[in-house]
């Protein structure tokens, strides 16, 4: 069964990030939706565990606590009636759930996945880059580096477009056959053209490479689906956007070659360009252990 989790925050981003799983899940036979939303309130950590003799100060920070509870579990609801809704629209009979929990998201969100069980997260990013932030931002990066469930980011800037044209970068690793064949479950109802691509520093030896691994891929599935490319240049992130730019890529796929890597995997100026100059979503898988 076809399921996504889609945590939410109620940001505009948010919003938006939950519209776009519901157009990739809509014409999906039998698949599932489920809206999270993990509620934290610092305010908790001022108000004892018991609620006899409260301080009038903790007595206000119980009251907005619990106001703040309140108006999250109807922008939860307001957001759940919206899309359904919008399924009915489309025709659609998407199963959508929605959760409300509390805690931190980082932590929240890989338990829900452990549960659910889905075949994607998709999250919102804001899109920017600030030193000491984690590429695609604190809480997407855990969620990525904590759980082996591929992990959909959608930038704020994104036009929501659904993939068409699907970019996977290669770096001729152990799961890229596997990946691949990720991508056409996930996307496949919506047919769309893949582009394995390697920018590479040798050529001549990469060649080879990704020869091996287009015979690997023509093994047992039709091959009209997917095109290569070799790529030149010192600065993968430029070339990769300049290629997105060119074929008008809606997704770029990429994978961590190791648990736990995600943020050594790419370093600060790389991930400032893939991040800054990438306008699109952005899917990422977890290499092995």
């Amino acid at each position: 069964m076809f399921r996504i989790l889609v945590p939410v925050d109620f940001s505009e981003g948010s919003t938006r990030a939950s519209h776009y799983a519901l157009q990739l899940a809509a014409g999906v036979p039998g698949a599932k939706l489920l809206l999270l939303h993990c509620f934290q309130d610092y305010l908790a950590d001022a108000i004892p565990a018991s609620s006899a003799n409260l301080t009038p100060s903790e007595q206000l920070a119980e009251r907005v606590l619990h106001r703040n509870e309140t108006e999250a579990l109807a922008q939860l609801e307001e957001l759940y009636d919206e899309l359904r809704h919008k399924a009915r629209s489309m025709g659609s009979s998407l199963h959508i759930e929605r959760s409300f929990t509390h805690g931190q998201p980082e932590e929240e969100i890989p338990d829900q996945a452990e549960r659910f069980r889905p075949a994607l997260v998709i999250m919102n990013t804001k899109g920017e880059w600030s030193i000491g932030r984690s590429v695609f931002g604190t809480v997407s990066t855990k969620v990525i580096e904590e759980t082996r469930v591929p992990v959909l980011t959608v930038p704020n800037q994104s036009d929501g477009a659904i993939p068409g044209r699907i970019l996977y970068a290669t770096d001729f690793g152990k799961t890229d056959v596997a990946d691949i064949d990720r991508i056409r479950q996930l996307f496949g109802h919506l047919k769309p053209m893949i582009y394995c691509v390697h920018i590479s520093d040798d050529p001549e030896e990469d060649r080879g490479k990704l020869l091996e691994l287009q015979q690997n891929l023509q093994h047992g599935a039709p091959e009209n689906d997917i095109r290569y490319a070799l790529l030149e240049g010192s600065d993968v992130a430029e070339a990769l956007q300049d290629f997105a730019r060119s074929e008008n890529i809606d997704l770029l796929a990429l994978t961590t070659q190791e648990r736990g890597t995600f943020d050594s995997l790419f370093n600060p100026s790389l991930a400032k360009k893939m991040v800054l100059h990438a306008p699109m979503p952005v899917l990422v898988f977890q290499g092995k252990v």
